[in-house]
């Protein structure tokens, strides 16, 4: 396997007993640029919610398409999740208790007869929401 290639370019030749001049070139092997995608995290308090939209992209960050509805599926916890109608969006809803779900997101990247699966995890931790008032109330007077 080839890790470099040389390439010589020899110019017109010099005058009488001077070698040929030369430029050598040393190509790697080529590689991905940097991806700033990562599995996602949200935090949210036992009362709420939150969308989240795909926008698949290739190797390089544009714009890609995929084959068929992605599906989301709640590998651990109890928050749940309701997907849009295309699987394109979809809604992750906290559950009452704290704690982490994580729910994974898979869809086909092969636009052809075949299936190349790719995927998500989307790491949601709930955090029980606080108090914001004491609630306090009066009762109504009664003789002493």
């Amino acid at each position: 396997m080839l890790d470099t290639i040389h390439i010589h370019i020899n110019c017109k030749p010099p005058r009488k007993h001077r070698p040929f001049p030369s430029l050598v070139f040393a190509f790697g092997l080529p590689t991905l640029k940097e991806s700033p995608y990562m599995p996602v995290e949200v935090t949210l308090t036992n009362e709420q919610k939150v969308s989240v939209t795909l926008s698949p992209k290739t190797a390089t960050g544009k714009p890609a398409q995929l084959d068929g509805v992605p599906t989301y599926t709640v590998q651990s916890g109890d928050s749940t999740v309701v997907p849009a109608a295309n699987g394109l969006s979809a809604e992750l809803i906290s559950s009452d208790t704290p704690g982490d779900t994580q729910v994974l997101v898979e869809a086909d990247a092969d636009l052809g007869a075949g299936v190349v699966t790719i995927s998500d995890i989307i790491t949601v931790h709930v955090q029980g929401a606080q108090a914001e008032n004491l609630g306090l109330t009066v009762g109504t007077p009664v003789p002493k």
